[in-house]
């Protein structure tokens, strides 16, 4: 048996999960469109004309294409029921999804729909895309947010066009159990018809409906409905609503929570009854009642909730958010049943997981739930999973973005991090970076958002949008001019430009007002003569930024980065650790041809005869690399008086022979391509030297990688040349035949 902290760690998905979220991610792979004549538009088909999935898993498909924002009107139609059969809908981000997508669902039998906020499909307009199976036996039904009018925009319905268009949709599903109407224009005449026409309904959500003026035709449901939700309606004002209550015996669950703050101004002005005082006080309320739901409702007093709970010994759930109630020791003593309030933890969690819709209730769980975050001791991904849709729901409020991020860095930071499964990460990294996305001029989020990324598990071992994530991280550093920031942004952008590919490293690098604004941070620095670790993550960066990327090098000329790296080799002349990040950087320059006489001159070519020689192997390889390409230009590059490329040649050979191996990789490499020139340098074998010695460098430190690499970009060929020329330098024949050596011991094998 595990224990609950082990319980709290996430296992890995299923194999089912993953293969779904391959296919979900990767459509246009595995799929293929083809114009269908029968139904004169464009389907789309497996590639492998065999496959099948059982509804399950075409269940899981759906919802997963819907969590991705992919369903269109084209994905819709991969759900042909001879392939992909199903039994349940769930579409919550198909703003792109119209009437002509739907109609594949007349091909299904299908129990359950749950849509929220259609854009562009009325209630009615969905119900006309089910098949006559779906009508006659569909049980749960859900629009949520969606609209009853046809082409009509919802200001402008009237009240007889809604009944009308209520009765001619919903009356057909005559075996529809459970309906959730909330947030919808439905209207007091509208509700009549439903309860006139679904005599098997038993559960209702009409929260939020606010047309309804009357509630009195549920007694015509009371003796099926079992659960009812009444969530911010104004008729919880009205004495009527507390008989009509009191007549719905047969009730389980029953939701009579409000938000005040959220009341309209001129209902305010009303004469109102506050109900629910009188009915906990009331014996013959809700007789069957499991569950009840006060939240909000700031007038009831403690000593009537006391009785109701005296009368009600099978409750299992009772809701006070937004009261005091919660506060009561009866709720903090171990109490058996389940509560939502803000005085524990178990007490929010149960509350974000129940109103993760209520926009006026999620700002104050968040905030409660981060004030206690940083006291959580064990990983909890429960709460991490609860706080993600509900900021993905809210995406647009500032409030609850902050408050989420925030939770989501205590979540996630230090070991009650590294306890947390990479694919949860993951998610919470695409949250955080869509907040970031939505609002860049906000200052604590973006530091909030910094602070979860600024993690080392998440940024080398969690899959993510490691562009995007790089280019926000650098868009927030243009933004603001703080010291936090700064080091944070720096640190990960310095980590990820070396994940990205060399084309984005170029779209990144190659903007002047990035390049700018990470080489005044450089200059801030040596003006203060200070090396702290801002300044040795914004060398990284702009190391790995220029590495293999000519464009930038190109930007990091222009604006002047040359004349600032050669006064920081001067300022902090014997800092290892600058001048190694400087000279790395100058190096990506020295490869790139056209720019290598920018970097001759005979300042610098006196600088790099020092660094040669420099105790640290490091920074002596580094700029034996430079020396390695600068010679290889054309000898017009070398006409400026007291300079002599046959010295510098010279000290190279001398250099490189002197050298140990570290016991470190010291050195990461993209691509070898800029090896191959150094390689077959003909008549300079010092440069081969550096070059042979390098590879061997790489190769014995990191075989698993870098032999790999030499295979496929044909490096190992010109190796084995090197080897079978009796023309060769013995040194460099000699370190070569070690590089094909690890070749041949990693499998790698080919005649001389």
């Amino acid at each position: 048996m595990r224990s609950d902290y082990d319980r709290m760690v996430e296992s890995p998905g299923s194999l089912q999960e993953l293969v779904v979220e391959f296919i979900a991610g990767h459509v246009k792979e595995v799929c293929t469109s083809r114009f269908s004549f029968n139904d004169d538009t464009d389907k789309l088909y497996f590639r492998d004309s065999n496959a099948f999935c059982h509804q399950k898993v075409a269940n899981h498909l759906l919802m997963t294409l819907d969590r991705k924002g992919l369903l269109d009107d084209l994905n819709m139609t991969l759900f042909d029921p001879v392939v992909l059969r199903l039994s349940q809908v769930t579409l919550h981000n198909a703003d792109n999804v119209t009437c002509k997508g739907l109609k594949i669902l007349k091909s299904h039998q299908i129990k359950s729909v749950e849509v929220k906020n259609l854009s562009k499909v009325s209630v009615d307009e969905l119900i006309s895309c089910f098949g006559e199976w779906t009508l006659n036996n569909i049980q749960s039904l859900s629009v949520s947010g969606s609209s009853f009018a046809t082409h009509m925009p919802k200001a402008n319905c009237k009240g007889n066009i809604l009944s009308t268009k209520l009765y001619v949709g919903l009356s057909k599903l005559k075996n529809l159990h459970v309906l959730n109407v909330s947030g919808t224009e439905l209207a007091s005449h509208a509700l009549l018809n439903v309860c006139n026409d679904l005599q098997m309904l038993s559960s209702l959500d009409i929260s939020n409906c606010t047309k309804l003026e009357s509630v009195e035709c549920l007694r015509i449901r009371k003796e099926t409905l079992k659960s009812l939700s009444m969530y911010n309606l104004k008729v919880l004002r009205m004495e009527e609503t507390k008989q009509v209550l009191l007549d719905l015996r047969r009730l389980v669950h029953l939701d009579i929570s409000e938000n005040k703050s959220n009341q309209d101004p001129i209902d305010r002005l009303m004469p109102t009854c506050p109900i629910v005082p009188d009915l906990l006080r009331d014996t013959e309320f809700g007789p069957n009642l499991c569950s009840l739901d006060i939240s909000g409702q700031e007038q009831t007093k403690l000593e009537d909730l006391h009785f109701f709970l005296k009368g009600h010994p099978k409750l299992e759930f009772l809701g006070l958010m937004l009261t005091s109630l919660c506060l009561d020791t009866v709720f903090l003593d171990g109490y058996s049943i389940t509560v939502t309030g803000v005085a524990r933890a178990d007490q929010l969690v149960e509350a974000l997981r129940r109103y993760p819709t209520r926009m006026e209730y999620v700002p104050k769980i968040l905030y409660k739930i981060f004030m206690l975050t940083t006291h959580f001791e064990a990983p909890r991904p429960d709460v991490i999973k609860l706080i993600l849709p509900v900021m993905n729901t809210h995406s647009s409020l500032s409030s609850i973005q902050l408050a989420g991020t925030a939770c989501l860095y205590n979540l996630t930071k230090g070991q009650v991090g590294e306890q947390i499964h990479p694919h949860i990460l993951r998610d919470v990294v695409h949250t955080t970076l869509t907040a970031m996305s939505n609002f860049p001029t906000h200052a604590q989020l973006q530091k909030n958002g910094l602070l979860t990324l600024c993690c080392d598990r998440i940024l080398h071992e969690v899959s993510f949008d490691k562009y995007w994530c790089a280019q926000l991280v650098l868009d927030c550093l243009l933004t603001f001019n703080d010291p936090s920031t700064d080091r944070m942004a720096v640190a990960i952008c310095s980590i990820l430009a070396a994940k990205i590919s060399t084309a984005q490293t170029t779209l990144l690098g190659s903007k002047s007002v990035y390049m700018r604004k990470l080489l005044s941070l450089v200059k801030r620095r040596m003006e203060e003569r200070a090396v702290d670790i801002t300044l040795k993550f914004t060398l990284s960066a702009l190391w790995n930024l220029t590495d293999e990327s000519p464009a930038t090098c190109e930007v990091f000329l222009a604006e002047e980065g040359l004349h600032l790296f050669l006064q920081l080799l001067s300022v902090f002349a014997r800092d290892s650790a600058v001048e190694t990040k400087v000279l790395g950087l100058l190096n990506n320059i020295a490869e790139v041809s056209p720019l290598r006489r920018a970097l001759i001159n005979k300042h610098f070519v006196s600088q790099l005869k020092t660094l040669l020689w420099s105790p640290n192997v490091d920074v002596s390889y580094f700029a034996a690399g430079i020396v390695a390409h600068l010679v290889c230009a054309g000898e017009d590059s070398w006409n400026e008086p007291g300079m002599s490329k046959e010295d510098l040649l010279e000290e190279l050979g001398k250099v490189v022979t002197s050298w140990e191996q570290p016991k470190e990789e010291m050195v990461a490499y993209r691509s070898f391509q800029p090896f191959i020139p150094l390689l077959t340098a003909l008549n300079m074998h010092q440069v081969q030297l550096w070059a042979v010695w390098a590879l061997h460098h790489v190769t014995t430190k990191n075989s698993k990688r870098y032999c790999h690499m030499l295979v496929r970009e044909g490096v190992d060929d010109v190796l084995r040349k090197l080897v079978s020329l009796p023309a060769s330098n013995a040194s460099v024949r000699e370190l070569a035949g070690k590089v094909v050596d690890v070749l041949q011991e990693h499998g790698f094998t080919k005649n001389l």
